[in-house]
Protein backbone atom coordinates (compact mmCIF):
# COMPACT_ATOMS: atom_id res chain seq x y z
CA UNK A 1 0.00 0.00 0.00
CA UNK A 2 2.44 2.02 0.93
CA UNK A 3 6.38 2.84 0.94
CA UNK A 4 5.89 5.08 4.05
CA UNK A 5 5.98 4.41 8.13
CA UNK A 6 3.55 2.35 8.61
CA UNK A 7 2.14 4.25 11.85
CA UNK A 8 1.51 7.60 9.86
CA UNK A 9 -0.69 5.38 7.48
CA UNK A 10 -2.52 3.89 10.06
CA UNK A 11 -3.25 7.21 11.30
CA UNK A 12 -4.57 8.65 8.02
CA UNK A 13 -6.29 5.65 7.67
CA UNK A 14 -8.38 6.25 11.11
CA UNK A 15 -8.47 9.96 10.29
CA UNK A 16 -10.19 8.79 6.99
CA UNK A 17 -12.57 7.27 8.87
CA UNK A 18 -11.54 3.52 8.74
CA UNK A 19 -11.77 1.70 11.36
CA UNK A 20 -9.15 -0.34 12.96
CA UNK A 21 -9.99 -4.19 13.54
CA UNK A 22 -9.05 -6.92 15.72
CA UNK A 23 -7.62 -9.16 13.15
CA UNK A 24 -3.90 -8.44 11.76
CA UNK A 25 -2.18 -8.66 8.06
CA UNK A 26 -2.65 -12.46 7.38
CA UNK A 27 1.00 -12.27 5.17
CA UNK A 28 3.21 -13.76 6.79
CA UNK A 29 5.54 -11.72 9.26
CA UNK A 30 3.89 -8.28 9.21
CA UNK A 31 1.24 -8.62 12.46
CA UNK A 32 0.23 -5.00 11.59
CA UNK A 33 -3.70 -4.39 12.39
CA UNK A 34 -6.33 -4.42 9.47
CA UNK A 35 -8.51 -1.18 9.13
CA UNK A 36 -11.99 -1.28 7.47
CA UNK A 37 -12.81 1.39 5.29
CA UNK A 38 -15.61 3.20 4.75
CA UNK A 39 -16.26 1.18 1.22
CA UNK A 40 -16.14 -2.04 3.08
CA UNK A 41 -13.04 -2.46 2.06
CA UNK A 42 -10.31 -4.38 4.64
CA UNK A 43 -6.84 -3.03 3.89
CA UNK A 44 -3.47 -3.19 5.49
CA UNK A 45 -1.06 -0.47 6.31
CA UNK A 46 1.52 -1.95 4.48
CA UNK A 47 -0.06 -4.39 1.97
CA UNK A 48 -3.07 -2.54 0.84
CA UNK A 49 -6.06 -4.73 0.28
CA UNK A 50 -6.60 -8.48 1.98
CA UNK A 51 -9.32 -10.46 2.49
CA UNK A 52 -10.23 -11.85 5.61
CA UNK A 53 -11.44 -15.74 5.92
CA UNK A 54 -12.48 -17.53 9.01
CA UNK A 55 -13.85 -20.59 7.51
CA UNK A 56 -12.93 -23.21 4.72
CA UNK A 57 -16.04 -21.92 2.73
CA UNK A 58 -14.73 -17.92 2.47
CA UNK A 59 -11.19 -19.84 1.63
CA UNK A 60 -12.77 -21.74 -1.64
CA UNK A 61 -15.19 -18.21 -2.35
CA UNK A 62 -11.66 -15.77 -1.95
CA UNK A 63 -9.78 -18.17 -4.17
CA UNK A 64 -12.33 -18.71 -6.86
CA UNK A 65 -12.98 -15.61 -7.10
CA UNK A 66 -8.92 -14.82 -7.29
CA UNK A 67 -8.86 -17.60 -9.66
CA UNK A 68 -11.84 -15.88 -12.00
CA UNK A 69 -9.88 -12.47 -12.26
CA UNK A 70 -6.81 -13.93 -13.00
CA UNK A 71 -8.46 -15.62 -16.00
CA UNK A 72 -10.22 -13.42 -17.08
CA UNK A 73 -7.41 -10.97 -17.41
CA UNK A 74 -5.42 -13.80 -19.32
CA UNK A 75 -8.79 -14.09 -21.89
CA UNK A 76 -8.98 -9.85 -22.26
CA UNK A 77 -4.55 -10.27 -23.16
CA UNK A 78 -5.08 -12.28 -25.48
CA UNK A 79 -8.16 -10.96 -27.37
CA UNK A 80 -6.31 -7.61 -27.56
CA UNK A 81 -3.40 -9.66 -28.77
CA UNK A 82 -5.23 -11.33 -31.62
CA UNK A 83 -7.00 -7.95 -32.80
CA UNK A 84 -3.87 -6.23 -32.57
CA UNK A 85 -2.48 -8.79 -35.42
CA UNK A 86 -5.61 -9.36 -37.25
CA UNK A 87 -5.91 -5.23 -37.49
CA UNK A 88 -2.18 -5.37 -38.58
CA UNK A 89 -2.78 -7.80 -41.62
CA UNK A 90 -3.82 -6.34 -45.00
CA UNK A 91 -6.64 -9.18 -45.79
CA UNK A 92 -7.59 -9.48 -41.87
CA UNK A 93 -10.90 -11.24 -41.67
CA UNK A 94 -13.54 -8.80 -40.77
CA UNK A 95 -15.97 -11.44 -38.86
CA UNK A 96 -12.75 -12.47 -36.77
CA UNK A 97 -12.03 -9.14 -35.66
CA UNK A 98 -15.78 -8.76 -34.10
CA UNK A 99 -15.39 -12.24 -32.68
CA UNK A 100 -12.44 -11.14 -30.75
CA UNK A 101 -14.54 -7.94 -29.99
CA UNK A 102 -17.08 -9.72 -28.38
CA UNK A 103 -14.89 -11.92 -26.61
CA UNK A 104 -13.71 -8.23 -25.10
CA UNK A 105 -17.29 -7.41 -24.32
CA UNK A 106 -17.91 -10.59 -22.24
CA UNK A 107 -15.03 -10.07 -20.61
CA UNK A 108 -15.54 -6.63 -19.08
CA UNK A 109 -19.17 -7.99 -19.09
CA UNK A 110 -17.90 -10.39 -16.33
CA UNK A 111 -15.28 -8.36 -14.59
CA UNK A 112 -18.02 -5.88 -13.61
CA UNK A 113 -20.36 -8.70 -12.78
CA UNK A 114 -17.81 -9.54 -10.37
CA UNK A 115 -16.35 -6.73 -8.95
CA UNK A 116 -20.68 -5.85 -7.99
CA UNK A 117 -20.83 -8.91 -6.10
CA UNK A 118 -20.20 -8.05 -2.54
CA UNK A 119 -17.19 -9.49 -0.49
CA UNK A 120 -16.65 -10.89 2.89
Amino acid sequence: MSERDPIKVMAELLKSGATMLPETCPVEGCNLPLFKLRSGEIVCPVHGKVHVVRTEEEVREVYSKTTLALLLDKVESTAIRVIDSLVGEPDADASEIIRWLEVLERVERLKSMTKGRPQG
